[in-house]
């Protein structure tokens, strides 16, 4: 039986009445089978946080929880090394060791250096010979949640459009730019899922971020999103370095229309305008189709790459309005 689970086999919480005992203590009995159930035990203390509109109980405080962690070099592969400090990161540690780098390829450290920078508050506090460290130094109480998540939306949405620029203009050094900005991106959103994570093991960390826990969720989700869509950006910016030329006339007209209904339906969508969203969405989807049966027919040797550019301007869309979904399953939570 799960530890959630109570004896009857709901989920129905336990309801207890608050009993006076003495002049100054309130008590709140627990059922014994439920107790030893969640590994309570008689004698043990428990912390009590106000959190919104309830109270959050734990077998220990939040605050004595390990947040760090050792990577040793030695015993993993370099790629791996950089993809334990992310994912520590994003766990919520405060400090990453990296340990056993006396006998490692120097270009590892240049590597690890821009892991970090690519994390939101991260820096190397020492360096040593053989190991260095790795500390958060950004108050969380000084960054909003919501703002950080509004500030990926405008980047990735300007990564967008540049990269369609970029493209019909088969600019190189524009597309360079907007691969070089889709790590800003990717940083945000390492920032919104290390947020999370501290406000699933501590209450408090969430009032600090600005925001609560539904919100909190919503914002992580609509996060996603936006990453993948500054991916998309990534990608047709990269179609622009294997074109021969700049596309023609006709379809650089239907690109650029298709695209901006594209950003429109990221911006009704985290606007809340569902319907308008679902129109636009369906006007990219009839246009896509029209144009990809448009280029099946032609016979220029780029026409494959406008084919790829259009698929992920399609998929775009699609990741724009499942931003829509995801703040009205939010109205409907809350």
């Amino acid at each position: 039986m799960s530890r959630n689970q109570l004896s009857n086999g709901s989920f129905d919480p336990v309801e207890r009445k608050v009993q006076f005992a003495g002049n100054s203590t309130f008590v709140v009995s627990l059922p014994k089978e439920w107790a030893l159930e969640q590994d309570i035990e008689p004698g043990m203390s428990m912390a009590l946080y106000p959190h919104e509109d309830r109270l959050v109980a734990a077998t220990e405080p939040v605050s004595t929880r390990d947040r760090n962690v050792t990577v040793d070099a030695d015993a993993v592969t370099e790629e791996t090394i950089t993809w334990r400090i992310e994912s520590a990161y994003m766990a919520g540690c405060d400090r990453i060791t990296v340990t056993g780098l006396d006998n490692t390829d120097p270009r590892l450290r240049q590597e690890i250096q821009r892991t970090v920078n690519q994390l939101t508050g991260a820096a190397i506090q020492t360096d040593s010979d053989n190991q260095l460290a790795i500390v958060n130094l950004l108050d969380s109480s000084e960054v909003s949640l919501p703002q950080t998540v509004t500030q990926a939306q405008q980047l990735a949405l300007e990564l967008h459009e540049d990269a369609i620029d970029a493209f019909l203009t088969n600019d190189a050094d524009l597309a360079q730019r907007v691969i070089d900005r889709d790590d800003d991106v990717d940083r945000l959103f390492s920032f919104v899922k290390r947020g999370i994570n501290r406000g699933l093991e501590n209450v408090h960390e969430i009032d600090r971020l600005g925001t609560d826990r539904l919100s909190m969720f919503r914002d992580y989700r609509i996060a996603q999103q936006l990453k993948r869509i500054a991916d998309h950006a990534e990608g047709i910016a990269r179609e622009t370095t294997r074109q021969s030329g700049s596309p023609d006339q006709a379809f650089t007209d239907q690109l650029e229309t298709i695209g901006a209904d594209a950003r429109t339906v990221i911006e009704l969508s985290a606007a809340g305008e569902i319907e308008s969203a679902h129109e636009t969405l369906s006007s990219v989807r009839e246009t896509v189709a029209q144009t990809d049966q448009e280029l099946y027919d032609r016979k220029e040797p780029n026409v494959y790459l406008y084919g790829r550019v259009l698929q992920r301007v399609h998929q775009t869309a699609e990741n724009g309005i499942n931003i829509t979904e995801t703040i009205a399953e939010s109205t409907f939570e809350s």
